[in-house]
């Protein structure tokens, strides 16, 4: 755990249990801050000569210059009272249903003080643009003075660094600092008392003296605090490189741009070359090749390395002595209202700060300059926003199905959390798994959100992979998947023309298609064949792509595939093989209408009237510079880059904001028809579907939902959702919704039992879609590329990790079982991470619905562990007789014999049940069996147990009431039998069977006898006189 984690926290949250602290052997590290770094660096500018000199002349007044600021702003609160408060109040006016909200928040803040209550008010300032500042509509108190009045450091400290004001005053002429005084919160007193510029404080600072004040309060009149001055960190390094001890230096800062402004400034600053240096940059997406170099000692030169947070504790520098701390981060914000993600350069916590401290004294005494003041760094925070208040919930939402019991909403689950994200995030996670059809309206999940749980990605591209295997084209989505699930390819280069050149090359790969996600594929096609050909690194030089970031790919696809094969979507061979799978895989617009599919409801339109785009929450936007669609050149590029395009549809994988600029990264061009078919909920209503009988004056290519007005009389209407209606001709319409309809019936179909193969009539209903679709492709004008279905190439690669690797990667031929990632036993079920462990290992077992639901209340419970003692009971002789028939002859034993699958949560359990002759199956499993004993078969059920790895027994039904006759107590790992293939499940390994899954007699016999190996090398002796009695 790292030094400075909060651990009162988790303390407080395990009912305040102890903590014990193990010190590290550290260096001491001297700390520096803004007053001191300019009164060590001298630095001045004409701007702060001026400045000062007018304040002195003020001193010599006979005023002292901290009353002259107070008696200004006395002055100018008197003469202006009236107008600030108007214009005060535009500035804080928001919605009335927002406003609404927050007065409700700010009364329970006071009355009831819940940290609930300030995360709703947190949540409201940071990700639904409500103004700091904002106050109750009738008592204008703000969520500060509710904090003060609770004693909240924490929060406090919060809301002032996204801006809150401390100064203003509710209704009564009370401020937050007030609040604090009056409800004897010295602490919160003292850290609001901080933001005055009173002469009573200035005194009272214990660290500051009056000059350092006079210094810091010049400067900050000629700079904002909130900037980054990188003309001041420039004379603060070449202090230390002119005038300190050796050592190396650690700049952090908060971007790219950041990073190369400050190296440019010390490139060029002759004052620096008194002694030798190199600078060295570190950056998550900029070429690794030479960034190894910077933990190499340099013995007769200083070592400037300038970083972002990614060397605050993911590396260690040992000669670092001296750390610049910009003191600020940039964190990444989803407004979940919206959907847009923003990245915003805030103020880093106090730990954060504490934890670049200490990057100075690794290996002897460092120093630590800070570019705040001391009064500013007291009031940051103690602690960074948890990554659960401020990132999408979607993935989490959907995993917490798993984790709560019963019919406990996810909402309420979450609220238990440690720090529980807002309820209004929740809710809009919970809606958008509606609408892609993980949930059903009562929050259980359906077909698809089942899937989604054994899938290792996030929803929204889980899904895509579900609609490829319908659609047919698994490898150019497995791939677009794989990159868009791990951090982007393309790098960042220092080099301006580099970057040109980088930009020009993702330009190629994506050639004429109006696509980003053509450019990845392109890119892991293009370095495939370098790699093959032993050209990778300089291919990856050329392009500024990381060949790491390939690698992780190849490794991901690997691992989704044998999740898509145990889950039955792709088979070993016959229909829904991975040769049938990819079908489709050479057809562009198929690929599009999948991303469209998982992608959805990021779908932008064109506004030809204005040459922008617009989303269903956004009225203006544009594509980000990134983009292979941005023609470049400012605003004027941009409209012409929305002017050129054929169609007025585009789907995205990203909205970001930057200021009052939004963007859309990772962008396609598709059809209206590609939207209509693929786009908005899975089920759409009957009600979608509406004939107008209106003016005429609408032509039939329309796609708008503003157009629905000006529908003809020979006109119908598709609505998809609240945003987008599409109008055509009546029996185009029909055709197309009708089309819909059972494209998604057929979805759901595959979905519900992927082992079925696809019957004729599915066949044709796809074959029909990929037709009209491609035929609407040709009609725009956009062109078919060749090659994007092309087959993984197989890779020699020299670490041992991806030598065994390599061994389970994709290779496409006869022999499909080349086609297996080898499953390994110290992996969950399914040889993947997140596989069928998440399905069973919380929760209890499923219910009928698919609901984690622990145990049936319609089944007798089985007894408590302490109610029996002594050995496992052994398994009957009758047990003994029809297991050895069975090995022997195959279908021994009277009558026929049926096998299947039960899945336990742990071992516990079907222990329990071998004492008690009883086991509490799934409703849905029990009605199987049932019926197969009700038809006259012998039922024999194995017992896998996910978490554990292994079958843990199996198991004769002696009766429709579920009582067991046990033939093996034996536990055979999942390493033991994972070779065998279950033909009713498409040849899907039985290791991977789900609960209920039926078996073939095959691969039962072939259990059976590891059973009965297993029992041979634990009792050799008991199976010896078992053979001899036979």
């Amino acid at each position: 755990m790292s030094a400075t984690m909060d651990t009162q926290i988790f303390s407080r949250y395990f009912n305040n249990c102890p903590v014990i602290t193990i010190p590290g052997r550290l260096h001491e590290v001297q700390r520096y801050y803004l007053e001191d770094i300019l009164k060590l660096s001298q630095y001045r500018t004409a701007k702060m000569a001026q400045v000062e000199k007018e304040l002195k002349n003020k001193l010599k007044s006979g005023n002292s210059y901290w009353s002259q600021l107070e008696g200004q702003k006395l002055e100018d609160a008197g003469n202006s009272s009236k107008s600030s408060d108007v214009k005060e109040d535009k500035e804080n006016a928001i919605e009335p249903s927002l406003q609404a909200d927050m007065d409700e928040f700010l009364d329970e803040c006071f009355n009831e003080g819940t940290l609930d209550s300030f995360t709703q008010i947190l949540y409201m300032y940071i990700s639904e643009g409500v103004p700091v500042s904002c106050g109750h509509s009738r008592t204008r108190r703000t969520g500060l003075m509710a904090a003060a009045s609770r004693g909240l450091t924490e929060t406090i400290a919060q809301m002032l660094q996204i801006g809150a004001d401390p100064s203003a005053k509710d209704k009564d002429g009370k401020s937050a600092y007030d609040y604090a005084i009056e409800n004897n919160h010295a602490e919160c007193a003292k850290i609001l008392a901080s933001f005055n510029l009173s002469e009573e404080t200035k005194d009272n600072a214990e660290d500051d003296s009056a000059a350092e004040n006079f210094l810091l309060d010049v400067y900050h009149h000629t700079f904002s605090e909130e900037l980054i001055d990188h003309d001041l960190m420039l004379a603060l390094i070449k202090h230390i490189h002119v005038n300190l001890a050796k050592g190396s230096i650690l700049v952090f800062l908060p971007g790219y741009d950041d990073i190369v402004t400050l190296r440019d400034l010390i490139q060029s600053c002759a004052d620096m070359n008194v002694m030798k240096y190199q600078i060295f940059t570190l950056h998550s997406n900029m070429q690794t090749l030479d960034q190894k170099k910077v933990f190499n000692p340099l013995p007769n030169a200083r070592k400037i390395i300038i970083s972002t947070n990614i060397a605050e504790t993911s590396i260690t520098i040992d000669d670092v002595v001296y750390v610049v701390d910009s003191c600020k981060v940039k964190e990444k914000y989803y407004e979940s209202n919206g959907g847009v993600c923003s990245l915003q350069c805030v103020w880093t916590s106090r730990a954060c700060c504490q934890q670049r401290a200490g990057r100075a004294g690794r290996t002897k005494p460092g120093h630590c300059f800070h570019m705040c003041s001391k009064r500013r760094f007291n009031t940051l925070p103690l602690n960074s926003v948890p990554e659960i208040l401020r990132v999408p919930l979607q993935e989490l939402c959907l995993h917490t199905k798993l984790l709560a019991t019963g019919n406990t909403p996810i909402a309420d689950f979450l609220s238990k959390a440690l720090e529980p994200p807002s309820f209004l995030a929740v809710r809009n996670a919970v809606s958008l798994l509606k609408t892609i059809g993980a949930l059903t309206p009562m929050e259980d999940l359906t077909e698809i959100g089942q899937h989604l749980l054994d899938l290792t990605v996030e929803p929204k591209l889980g899904k895509m992979l579900l609609y490829a295997c319908v659609m047919k084209c698994l490898d150019p989505i497995l791939t677009i998947v794989c990159s868009l699930a791990n951090k982007e390819p393309f790098q960042i280069s220092m080099n301006p023309e580099n970057r040109k050149k980088g930009s020009l090359a993702r330009k190629e790969f994506a050639a004429d298609s109006y696509s980003d996600h053509m450019a990845l594929l392109r890119a892991f096609q293009a370095w495939q064949t370098a790699r093959a050909n032993g050209t990778e690194r300089a291919f990856c030089a050329k392009n500024l792509i990381c060949g790491a970031t390939m690698e992780m790919i190849v490794g991901y696809r690997s691992q989704l595939l044998a999740q898509l094969r145990a889950l039955c979507l792709v088979k070993a061979r016959g229909s829904g093989d991975i040769k049938d799978v990819n079908l489709n895989s050479e057809k562009w617009h198929v690929v599009k209408a999948v991303l469209v599919s998982g992608l959805y409801p990021s779908i932008a339109r064109v506004d030809r009237d204005s040459a922008s785009l617009r989303t269903s929450k956004e009225v203006k936007v544009a594509f980000h510079p990134s983009s292979t669609l941005h023609m470049g050149g400012g605003l004027s590029g941009s409209q012409k880059s929305v002017h050129n395009l054929p169609t007025d549809w585009v789907v995205f994988e990203e909205i970001s904001r930057a200021g009052r600029f939004c963007f859309i990264r990772c962008n396609t061009l598709i059809t209206p028809l590609t939207v209509a078919l693929f786009g908005g909920p899975l089920r759409l209503p009957i009600g979608a579907l509406t004939q107008r009988a209106n003016p005429p004056g609408l032509s039939s290519d329309s796609d708008s939902e503003a157009d629905e007005n000006n529908a003809s009389p020979d006109t119908a209407v598709i609505t998809l959702d609240d945003w987008m209606a599409f109008t055509a001709d009546a029996s185009d319409a029909i055709s197309v919704f009708y089309l819909r309809q059972k494209l998604c019936a057929l979805v759901i179909r595959r979905m519900s039992n992927p082992a079925k193969p696809m019957t004729p009539l599915d066949e044709q209903i796809l074959s029909t879609v990929v037709h009209i679709m491609g035929s609407e492709e040709k009609n725009v004008g956009l062109n078919q590329p060749s090659g994007i279905g092309q087959r993984p190439k197989p890779l020699t690669v020299d670490s041992p990790n991806w030598r065994s690797r390599l061994e389970n990667n994709e290779q496409y031929g006869h022999d499909n079982k080349q086609y297996y990632p080898q499953y390994n036993q110290n992996q969950n079920d399914g040889g993947f991470p997140g596989g069928q462990f998440y399905n069973n290992a919380y929760g209890g077992f499923r219910n009928g619905q698919g609901r984690p639901g622990g145990w049936r209340n319609d089944v007798p419970q089985p007894f408590s562990p302490q109610s029996y003692s002594g050995p496992k009971s052994p398994m009957s002789p009758n047990g003994k007789t029809l297991l050895a028939n069975i090995e022997k002859y195959g279908e021994g034993g009277e009558g026929n014999v049926r096998y299947f699958v039960a899945k336990a949560d742990d071992t516990h359990c079907v222990e329990l049940a071998q004492t008690t002759g009883t086991y509490p199956f799934t409703q849905a499993t029990a009605k199987k069996l049932q019926k197969a004993k009700q038809e006259g078969s012998r039922v024999i059920v194995f017992f896998s147990c996910a978490s554990a790895f292994k079958f843990v027994g199996c198991a004769s039904l002696l009766d429709t009431n579920g009582t067991l006759d046990w033939l093996s107590t034996q536990h055979v790992p999942y390493h033991m039998v994972r070779h065998i293939g279950n033909s009713l499940a498409g040849g899907a390994r039985v290791c991977a069977a789900r609960d209920g899954c039926e078996v073939c007699g095959g691969a039962a016999r072939a259990l059976l006898a590891a059973h009965h190996r297993r029992r041979q090398h634990h009792h050799p002796r008991a199976i010896q006189k078992h053979a001899t009695d036979m």
